[in-house]
């Protein structure tokens, strides 16, 4: 019941903002002007909040621009890196400590595994953490190979970082590459990250979805992918930004690592490890040649769960700042749960407005708003960045992608579902996601 009534807001946004769309649809269609009867003013109210809304969309078109026109230049930074230091890299073999904190991952764990052993770049050890496992974990991810070893650990706490930090203290390389119990790397991952580490504290690498196929979620989670994560990490690295780490697939220096205290059993562990990396001055860098085929969550129930717990870690995060007072890019991502609260309030004053006018005829209050023209004109031109990009990205089969479009545009508003339910978590425990949805057309 406690997962269900989260399913249930999720649906009663949604049906708020069909009727929001409809109704304002059947307003510019029919040329009738929405009747306000009130003196209720609210004008001064809901104002800041659309500004920042507005402002916003434009970063994020900004964002989808910049990406169109600079990615060629971001790649090219891993190919110069490979060019310079592939050979010295090969030279020294340096050994590369693959860390996976695992609890309960009996269904995809010795895939994982198995996958890493093909790295073209052999100098690797794979370290699995089967934390505090009450299942077959530990069996599975003892596959026969010199260089993998299962560790049965067991503690008090349960944490993502205390299984990390585990695995770093049993690891013998002096690069350490985090990844998750779900994640497939592509084979030549180790062999063109390492070379960026000669000029970068830690790489990230890009993330494609493992399960697009899976279900109607994951091929719209997929989507959000395509339109959000690529798209702000390339730009950050072509505006020689510092970027961040993703939580998986990922690659830094040990010795930088324990420098800065290792990791902190925190809800969004990558993100404050990066805060702490930035605030040494370190930087980290945007590997678009290096995938992380990464699963994605295949219900709306697993979502809200899974996007709950980075949700309150922002929120909790919001007290660390690390960023230049020159990033704007930086700043707003810093500050995007207050976006969405913004947003949240907005949608909901309008949405009763709505509601309130189709039951008696006329809007209770005055409230800042664009014109219904301009709208619609934005709304095309931010369906057309996202076509084009999804066709750069996948080339005429994009816009097979790009029927999805429209239905992602509202399928987004989870994020107001997990911001509220972001207040309800108490312990990392809670929120941990299911893994083993990739049967089904699953294209690694």
């Amino acid at each position: 019941m406690k997962d269900k009534k989260w399913k249930i807001m999720y649906a009663v946004l949604l049906a708020i903002w069909l009727t929001v769309i409809f109704s304002t649809i059947y307003y510019w269609y029919t040329g009738n002007e929405i009747l306000i009867d009130t003196d209720v003013n609210l004008y001064y109210v809901t104002l800041p909040p659309l500004v920042i809304i507005v402002l916003y969309i434009a970063v994020t078109c900004f964002i989808l621009v910049t990406y169109l026109i600079m990615d060629k230049k971001v790649r090219s930074i891993q190919e110069k890196a490979c060019e310079d230091f592939k050979d010295a890299i090969i030279k020294k073999n340096v050994l590369c400590s693959i860390i996976i904190a695992a609890h309960n991952e009996d269904t995809v764990i010795k895939r994982t595994v198995t996958e890493l052993l093909k790295q073209t770049y052999q100098n690797i050890e794979i370290v699995v953490v089967c934390h505090n496992c009450s299942d077959n974990t530990f069996a599975e991810a003892s596959v026969e190979d010199p260089r993998v070893r299962a560790l049965d650990y067991r503690t008090k706490d349960s944490g993502k970082g205390i299984a990390l930090n585990f695995g770093v203290s049993k690891s013998k390389g002096d690069y350490i590459l985090v990844l998750d119990a779900d994640g497939i790397l592509s084979h030549d991952f180790v062999e063109k990250g390492l070379p960026l580490l000669e000029k970068y504290a830690a790489v990230q690498g890009r993330y494609v979805p493992s399960n697009r196929n899976y279900s109607f979620v994951t091929r719209l989670l997929s989507i959000e992918g395509d339109l959000w994560s690529t798209p702000y990490m390339t730009t950050r690295t072509a505006l020689d930004k510092r970027g961040g780490l993703g939580g998986t697939g990922y690659i830094l220096k040990k010795e930088i690592l324990q420098e800065v205290g290792g990791f902190k059993n925190h809800l969004v562990d990558d993100y404050e490890l990066t805060s702490r990396l930035l605030k040494k001055g370190y930087r980290i860098v945007f590997a678009p040649y290096c995938i992380n085929y990464d699963e994605k969550p295949p219900t709306v129930e697993i979502l809200l769960k899974q996007r709950a717990r980075w949700a309150k870690g922002f929120i909790d995060l919001l007290k660390h700042q690390a960023c230049e007072p020159t990033d704007i890019l930086g700043i707003i991502f810093w500050l995007s749960p207050l976006v969405i609260l913004a947003a949240l309030g907005l949608f909901l004053t309008i949405g009763f407005g709505m509601i309130f006018n189709l039951i008696f005829g006329y809007f209770p209050f005055n409230y800042a708003a664009i014109t219904i023209n301009q709208w619609l004109l934005l709304t095309a031109f931010i369906w057309i960045l996202q076509i084009t990009v999804l066709i750069k990205e996948y080339g005429w089969k994009g816009l097979k992608y790009a029927l999805f479009v429209p239905i992602y545009n509202s399928f987004v508003l989870y994020v107001f579902v997990v911001f509220v339910r972001a207040f309800t978590i108490k312990s990392w425990g809670a929120t941990k996601t299911t893994h083993g949805f990739t049967t089904k057309s699953g294209n690694i």
